[in-house]
């Protein structure tokens, strides 16, 4: 009996290795019923994890066929500062006082007491009320993977001037709880279907990569004077304020709709889009924000939502990383990893010319594919608007684990 899936090339830009191919042969071969769409970006990494597709399958199929990793939910938001042109001359003329800031709100973040997220900060829905639902306990967000100040040049809502803006840009996913989660997917897979699965309660637990990266935004906007929009988190055990997120992109999804569950890898389901698609170059060129159409009816800054060609349309959220074992193929449009610095508490010897810290010192990524024009035309092809254009977020100051 035949349980092989569709496996969709159509989109997949550079050809795929022997290695790829199995792969992406072997993650529909659980049903009949699944589907992997790769994008332009699809790669494996380092560890030998597919990256770069939009999977989706029948709700009825059992959970086991799902690809869950431990970095579901993997979140980018972006946060808008107030103009302020002082801020920023302060910031870009004294990039070591900025870059020690910097540092030690991940070295707050790592030596917070509180206990990190998990399971057990879900509500007791036994003992709550519906209108009272609220965390079991405070809890403290995980480092982030990157975060750090960015600006950029847009033209304004009218279209008629040009506008340089602040923003800072958090990326990162609750470690310890997506753990959990990923191990009661390995508990359960064979017992459950994908649709039950999606509507676990402990999913929606989870479900929270937002608020776990953003209580850190809070801190580096107030060491650096940037002045922010703060909303109030209603689920907090403790009054808690966060930054109000200009735009975010979930890299790492789940989503139920329409019978059908799709899984997405270093890609934004389209359909879950806010204002544009962030796109993760490498923390020397920052991000790139791809543009959805104007929006002349609200304030959106980065456009309305994508038109989606279709169900379950994904567009790539971060370049192609290249590393020894599976290197480029083709050395146009490839740019070399930068030399890393790295620094270790305390950071009173940051050089001022500063402006990416690393966690780590090594790593075994050689290059990352920089998004060309036949790179935008892939992109054009799963919905985006060449015209709508493209808003470069240049990198100030940024603390990267790793990329």
């Amino acid at each position: 009996m035949n349980t092989q899936g569709t496996l969709l090339l159509d989109f997949a830009h550079l050809p795929l290795s022997r290695q790829e191919l199995d792969t992406a042969r072997n993650c529909v071969a659980g049903s009949k019923h699944t589907r992997l769409t790769l994008l332009p970006n699809h790669v494996l990494d380092p560890t030998c994890e597919f990256e770069g597709f939009v999977f989706d399958c029948c709700a009825d199929d059992p959970a086991s066929v799902l690809p869950i990793t431990r970095s579901t939910f993997a979140t980018t938001a972006v946060y808008e500062c107030m103009a302020d042109t002082i801020a920023f001359l302060r910031i870009s003329s004294d990039t070591a006082h900025a870059t020690a800031e910097l540092l030690e709100v991940v070295r707050s973040a790592e030596e917070d007491e509180a206990e990190q997220l998990k399971f057990d900060v879900m509500p007791d829905w036994s003992t709550t009320s519906l209108a009272q639902l609220q965390d079991q306990r405070p809890w403290r967000e995980s480092v982030p993977a990157k975060i750090g100040v960015y600006h950029a040049f847009m033209c304004s809502t009218a279209q008629n001037t040009c506008e340089h803006k602040l923003f800072i840009v958090v990326s990162g996913h609750c470690l310890h709880a997506i753990e959990e989660l990923y191990n009661l997917w390995l508990d359960t897979r064979g017992m459950i279907t994908s649709k039950q699965f999606l509507e676990c309660a402990e999913l929606d637990g989870c479900a929270r990569p937002l608020c776990a990266i953003t209580t850190d935004s809070p801190r580096l906007a107030n060491r650096l004077g940037l002045a922010v929009r703060f909303m109030h988190d209603v689920d907090a055990v403790a009054a808690t304020s966060a930054i109000l997120p200009t735009t975010s992109c979930i890299s790492r999804d789940l989503s139920l709709a329409r019978c059908r569950v799709a899984v997405t890898s270093e890609a934004v389901l389209l359909e879950r889009g806010k204002s544009g698609v962030v796109f993760d170059c490498f923390a020397g060129e920052g991000f790139w924000v791809f543009m959805d159409p104007r929006d002349s009816g609200s304030y959106r800054m980065f456009g309305t939502e994508l038109r989606s060609p279709a169900i379950y349309t994904g567009m790539p959220c971060r370049t192609v990383p290249l590393h020894s074992l599976f290197p480029a193929s083709n050395k146009a449009n490839v740019v070399g990893a930068p030399p890393r610095l790295v620094r270790d508490l305390p950071y009173d010897d940051i050089a001022a010319d500063v402006s990416v810290v690393y966690h780590r010192a090594a790593t075994p990524l050689i290059c990352f594919l920089f998004p060309h024009a036949d790179f935008v035309q892939e992109l054009a092809k799963l919905g985006y608007a060449i015209n709508d254009g493209i808003t470069n977020l240049m990198p100030i100051v940024v603390y990267c684990e790793d990329e």
